[in-house]
């Protein structure tokens, strides 16, 4: 397992519906990129539109080499491959990506995805036998200054077209890299997959409310360690206050 210093990904989630399923029924919902609050995700570029590939048209080299053997021959021609790039762009708008983080103590990211503050985030345990701990299944995104760049040809092969994929599902702009994003994604996106990893524990936010704790607390008696989330007194950061 890659990062094994890393045993734990964290989901930060506002409280609702939707989260009380995750807790309840050990299931979440992979969105497709197309309702990421990043309009930028998944997309690409690729240097080209057309590719030099082997001719298997053996009537025009029969005609250009008449006396020779054709299936000794090898012909190159230019081919467009356009119509294999547009299916690649949509075969990426149709994969379900979860996100996750490696720290549940980012002030931003309690802000922006965990209801300011007020939701929870969910603690999933990362093992060298379950999803997050397989390098096919789930990785580091890697956070850069332009798209991933790709030649079209690397598409006419599985190994090519499936190495294409993973450096576009695994590529954010570097403006987004202080959330430490890890990815574990299905080719059926729009859909509540299992999750991929045991919870090991939920952390309430600073401002969660009685009501929401309460809740949660009934529904996961004694099987899940709960957290409540406090602000350190002399400086900007999270403490984390085991509620027992």
């Amino acid at each position: 397992m890659k990062n094994p210093e890393i045993k734990s990904l964290f989901k930060y989630k506002p409280l609702n519906q939707y989260t009380l399923d995750i807790i309840a029924n050990n299931r979440i919902y992979y969105p497709k990129p197309e309702s990421f609050n990043d309009p930028f995700d998944t997309q690409c570029s690729f240097k080209n539109s057309s590719a030099i590939v082997q001719s298997k048209d053996l009537n025009k080299i029969k005609k250009a080499f008449p006396n020779e053997v054709s299936n000794e021959i090898l012909a190159y021609t230019r081919k467009d491959l356009t119509a294999e790039i547009d299916s690649f762009k949509d075969e990426i708008k149709d994969f379900g990506i979860l996100s996750l983080a490696e720290d549940e103590k980012d002030i931003l990211m309690w802000s922006h995805y965990a209801d300011d503050h007020k939701g929870v985030c969910i603690e999933l345990e990362r093992t060298d036998s379950n999803e997050l701990g397989d390098p096919k299944a789930t990785r580091k995104v890697a956070y850069t200054k332009s798209y991933p760049s790709m030649n079209v040809k690397s598409l006419l092969s599985k190994d090519g077209h499936d190495n294409s994929l993973m450096r576009v599902l695994y590529t954010k702009s570097e403006h987004w890299s202080y959330e430490r994003e890890w990815r574990n994604f299905q080719s059926d996106g729009g859909k509540v997959y299992p999750i991929p990893g045991k919870i090991l524990s939920i952390t309430f936010g600073a401002r969660a409310s009685e009501m929401d704790i309460d809740i949660v607390k009934k529904l996961v008696g004694n099987s899940i360690p709960l957290f409540h989330a406090q602000l350190k007194e002399n400086e900007f950061g999270i403490k984390l206050k085991k509620i027992t």
